[in-house]
């Protein structure tokens, strides 16, 4: 990160980290909102697909649209495009204007 010019985080955990031992839907990867003193139902996860399961092509097929929904998705979107984000005093508002999931 230093080296593109990004100041680290005091507490930065990656999927190689020592400390988790298992991947979802183990609880391990939530230890980086525990190290940073927040609960984990307060906090915004951004997936890019469903468990070990990815796509190869930009848009998405109903086969796999439905795969990434049963994983418990409360949006799917085709690209980032479509969130956008607000500082609301200490909190973000995120909103969604152009939801996949049927």
């Amino acid at each position: 990160m230093t080296r593109v010019g990004i100041i680290p985080p005091p507490i930065t955990i990656t999927a190689d980290d020592k400390r988790l031992k298992a991947g979802k839907p183990a609880p391990d990867p939530f230890l980086a909102a525990k190290c940073l003193r927040y609960d984990a139902p307060t906090c915004v996860v951004f997936e890019r697909g469903c468990g070990k399961w990815s796509y190869r092509s930009r848009r998405l097929h109903q086969p796999e649209r439905s795969k990434i929904a049963n994983c418990g998705a409360h949006y799917i979107v085709e690209n980032m495009e479509s969130v956008t984000c607000e500082v609301e005093g200490n909190k973000l508002r995120f909103t969604v204007s152009a939801s996949i999931l049927t």
